[in-house]
C-alpha cells in the first residue's frame, strides 16, 4: 500500500468523441472498456483524489491516422483549474501541416509544459524534417518532449519507429531540451537505459509496467546497474490503470524473491521523491 501521497507522471484526459474508432475499439478488445476507460475531467479528478495522488501530469494526444484528437484547448482548460498540482503535455501530429506553429500557439495560449509525440502511432521517423521542426519549436519554447517510444497496440502502427535508440540523435541535437520516454521504452528497456546512461537529458516513466512483473523487474535491475534510477518517474497510465493499484503493484516489485532483488528504497524513491522541476524548465 502507498504510505503517503505521490505524483502520477502519466495520466490521460479525453472525452469519448476525442478518441476515434481504433482507440475505442482496441480498448474494448484489450481491457473491456472503450478507449481504455473513462477519462473525462470529472472522472480524472475523482480518481486522483481517491488514489492519494497529490500531483499529476495530464496528457493529450493527437494521431491523425487513427482519428484521435484531444484538443490542446481541452488540456489547457483543465491545467488552468489545477495549476498548483499539475503540469500539462499537449500534442501535435508532425505528419500534419503546420504542426510546429500549432505547438507554438498552444504553449503560448495555454501554458503547456511539454508536447506528446508518438512516432510509432503517428507514423513518422524520429529523424524526419517534420519531426525536427516540432523539436526546434519545443526547444525555442523551453518545453520538454514526451515520446511514446515503445510498442503499440494499433495493428497498423509502426514498431520500426519505436526503438528508444532512434532518440539518441534527438538527445544529442537538443542537449538543452529534456526528453521523457513513456512506458520505459517497453519492451526495449535495455535500449532505454543505455540511452539514459549516455544522455543526461533523457528520462523515463514506468507507466503500464507495474502489472508486467517480469518486464518491470528487469527494467529496474537494468536501471540500477546503469545508475539511472534518479531519472525514472512513476506513472499509472490512467484510465488504463488505477493510480493507487498501479502504485501498489510497483511497490510489490521489491518483494519478489529473486537472487538480485529490487531494493525497497529504490522503488519508494521513484514513487515518492520526483518533483516536476526534475524536467520542467523554470
Amino acid at each position: 500500500m502507498p504510505e503517503r501521497t505521490f505524483t502520477d507522471w502519466h495520466t490521460h484526459i479525453y472525452l469519448p468523441e476525442h478518441l476515434g474508432p481504433v482507440w475505442t475499439d482496441r480498448g474494448t478488445e484489450l481491457v473491456g472498456r472503450p478507449g481504455f476507460g473513462a477519462a473525462d475531467l470529472g472522472e480524472h479528478s475523482r480518481v486522483m483524489a481517491a488514489s492519494g495522488v497529490e500531483k499529476f501530469l495530464i496528457i493529450g494526444l493527437q494521431v491523425a491516422r487513427i482519428g484521435m484528437f484531444v484538443p490542446n484547448e481541452f488540456v489547457g482548460a483543465y491545467l488552468a483549474d489545477n495549476r498548483e498540482r499539475a503540469i500539462a503535455v499537449g500534442s501535435v501530429d508532425p505528419t500534419q501541416p503546420g504542426a510546429a506553429d500549432q505547438l507554438r500557439l498552444a504553449v503560448r495560449e495555454y501554458g503547456l509544459h511539454g508536447v506528446k509525440l508518438s512516432p510509432p502511432y503517428q507514423g513518422f521517423h524520429p529523424h524526419s524534417d517534420e519531426a525536427y521542426a516540432v523539436y526546434r519549436a519545443a526547444a525555442d519554447l523551453g518545453i520538454f518532449l514526451m515520446f511514446h517510444q515503445a510498442s503499440v497496440f494499433a495493428p497498423d502502427g509502426f514498431n520500426e519507429y519505436a526503438s528508444p535508440t532512434l532518440l539518441d540523435k534527438v538527445a544529442r541535437d537538443f542537449r538543452d531540451t529534456n526528453l521523457l520516454l513513456a512506458h520505459f521504452g517497453k519492451p526495449w528497456m535495455n535500449e532505454c537505459v543505455e540511452l539514459m546512461m549516455k544522455n543526461r537529458n533523457v528520462f523515463a516513466d514506468v507507466s503500464t509496467l507495474p502489472i508486467k512483473t517480469w518486464q518491470m523487474y528487469n527494467g529496474l535491475r537494468l536501471a540500477i546497474e546503469g545508475h539511472v534510477t534518479d531519472r525514472l518517474v512513476f506513472g499509472s497510465d490512467f484510465p488504463s490503470f488505477d493510480p493507487k493499484e498501479a502504485a501498489e503493484d510497483f511497490l510489490a516489485i521489491s518483494e519478489l524473491a529473486m537472487p538480485l532483488p529490487i531494493p525497497r528504497a529504490v522503488v519508494e524513491d521513484i514513487l515518492y521523491n520526483r518533483s516536476f522541476d526534475l524536467i520542467v524548465n523554470k
